[in-house]
């Protein structure tokens, strides 16, 4: 507890010095448009935190971690942060990327046999043998032809959900049996083929996902409020989750004391499962921003960073063409794990190329931006919540920074 406490004052008075600091910015119009939110009934509670040249400049908490309680949200309240997890684990194979024990180029049947003869879909009677092998590349970028295009397709995908897996190994095993919905290397589709990643790190690295994780970035990157299950001194300070239903009103899905993130996880879901808290979160982007060092310690190379945070899409389109963020479209494309902007004249908000970021379904969302040496995040615990409404956050970040405070 007094660990906890002395954290939490730490955090306080770090951003204090820094709101003063940086007064020149004006961040009023976004914490009451976050705080709207939370008082029309939209949300619990949102927590918000923005970093430009690595000093905090504003950091705006309100609402609450549970309703019912009247338990108000923490400054190191601890949130699911589900797809953002996509982010860390892509990271995480990169970091054996860096060590030479694989080329993007790979096959992933040299690691993984179970995906050595996969099938495309054409009907729920007819599969024809895929010309193309699954590559790291595109497990990377989401090219590997897993998706959800057909009742059959869907069903199949959902009985992952509805039946869940032991652990990693058994969630492969189930997914490598169903057929592909493209040939691979031919279209973008959102997946969940980031689990994929995350066995490919456990065969080449020896090591449990989790504990690779740890050891390779979270315990690197100090950042202690970071697992797949949370740990019985922390459930204090776990988020309960909520949803809204046909009366728009606020339901409770996922309370800490019977969650299944408190109790024994031994499937470390890859492409979504991880819990943080956004000052974690905030360290594990500054790296990123850092070209892959935080306060002296190399978790990536640069040139890997700036692959990683590149376009790596080369004409390959998204399957559903649409404008809609944050899935490539004509403004943005994606990088090996992350969104990227890349033509800002079609973007329909402030921004500049370059930036690269990510969301999860349970509200959360991050953005880099090199060029304004900028990170916003964004924290809550609803779901689904429409991504509109993060882009209302990150619009009203922008116009705080170019806005000074006596205009």
């Amino acid at each position: 507890m007094f660990i906890n406490l002395k954290k939490h004052i730490l955090f306080l008075f770090f951003t204090l010095i820094s709101f003063s600091n940086f007064s020149q910015y004006q961040f009023e119009k976004l914490n009451l448009r976050m705080h709207k939110f939370v008082k029309q009934n939209e949300l619990a509670g949102i927590q918000t935190l923005i970093i430009k040249d690595d000093k905090i400049i504003n950091f705006d908490t309100y609402g609450y971690s549970n309703i019912k309680e009247n338990k108000k949200l923490q400054s190191n309240s601890i949130f699911r942060i589900a797809s953002m997890t996509k982010c860390v684990v892509s990271v995480g194979l990169m970091k054996l990327y860096d060590k030479g024990l694989f080329s993007l180029e790979d096959p992933i049947e040299k690691f993984l046999p179970e995906f050595k003869n996969m099938h495309v879909f054409i009907n729920k009677n007819t599969f024809i043998k895929a010309q193309n092998s699954i590559r790291i590349i595109d497990i990377l970028r989401h090219t590997t032809g897993i998706g959800k295009t057909s009742p059959y397709l869907n069903e199949k995908l959902e009985e992952l959900k509805k039946i869940p897996s032991i652990d990693l190994q058994m969630e492969i095993n189930r997914l490598s049996k169903i057929p592909l919905s493209n040939e691979p290397g031919t279209v973008w589709r959102y997946s969940p083929a980031t689990n994929i990643a995350g066995l490919l790190i456990e065969k080449i690295s020896g090591k449990s996902l989790y504990i690779f994780l740890k050891d390779e970035i979270f315990d690197p990157l100090g950042m202690k409020d970071t697992f797949f299950q949370v740990p019985k001194d922390k459930i204090d300070r776990f988020t309960t989750g909520y949803t809204i239903n046909n009366q728009q009103k606020l339901i409770e899905i996922d309370n800490p004391l019977n969650s299944t993130y408190t109790k024994r996880v031994t499937f470390f879901i890859a492409s979504g499962g991880l819990v943080s808290s956004i000052l974690d979160y905030s360290n594990f982007c500054k790296m990123l921003l850092n070209n892959g060092e935080y306060n002296g310690i190399k978790i990536l190379q640069k040139n890997t960073v700036k692959l990683m945070t590149t376009n790596q899409l080369n004409g390959i389109k998204n399957a559903k063409e649409n404008d809609n963020n944050p899935k490539p479209n004509n403004s943005l494309g994606f990088g090996l794990g992350f969104n990227v902007l890349t033509d800002i004249s079609k973007y329909p908000i402030a921004g500049n190329e370059g930036s690269y970021g990510w969301h999860g379904s349970w509200g959360s969302y991050f953005k880099i931006d090199p060029k304004e040496n900028l990170i916003m995040i964004l924290m809550t615990q609803m779901k689904p919540w429409k991504y509109y409404n993060k882009e209302i956050f990150e619009s009203l970040v922008y116009d705080a920074i170019k806005t000074p405070v006596n205009q």
